[in-house]
């Protein structure tokens, strides 16, 4: 299993390079999604951005793998992230539940993907900091949520 982290500015893409190391399995790159997820079999997006480009309905607590069939250079399969309440989308969140919501977000990703495909052996997932809806003022929380979610999945 291998993963990019990208983002739309080399500032963004540094912070992420400055805060999760070098992990095995672990690329980062500058760029739009389609830009950044050439070679990846499935892209992280947000359930609202996602949802909107290639179809489905979004399901509150539910991570849903969507097939990307644009033709507009993303990834083949298109992994939403959960939409959150709307109690809970209305507030703003502490760093804590930041961190807690992209580590579950991303497991919940990663769940529905093994559900549709069987495997991840051989997977290269990229998550795109804004497109995932990951991005903040201080990336900080996200960043320690994807951290621990690499921590979990092995990638050290």
């Amino acid at each position: 299993m291998r993963f990019v982290i990208a983002a739309s500015t080399e500032r963004l893409v540094d912070s992420c390079r400055d805060f999760l190391g070098n992990r095995i399995g672990l690329d980062f790159r500058r760029g739009s999604v389609a830009e950044t997820g050439w070679d990846c079999d499935a892209a992280v997006l947000s359930s609202a951005l996602g949802h909107d480009r290639y179809g489905g309905s979004p399901q509150v607590g539910v991570a849903q793998v969507l097939l990307n069939t644009r033709a507009d250079g993303a990834p083949g399969m298109i992994l939403t992230t959960p939409p959150l309440p709307l109690a809970a989308a209305s507030r703003h969140p502490a760093d804590p539940d930041v961190e807690r919501y992209v580590l579950d977000a991303l497991d919940s990703c990663l769940a529905a993907y093994v559900k549709e495909v069987g495997s991840v052996r051989n997977v290269k997932i990229l998550i795109h900091l804004e497109a995932a809806g990951f991005d903040r003022q201080d990336l900080t929380a996200p960043l320690r949520g994807i951290a621990e979610f690499f921590d979990q999945a092995g990638l050290t």
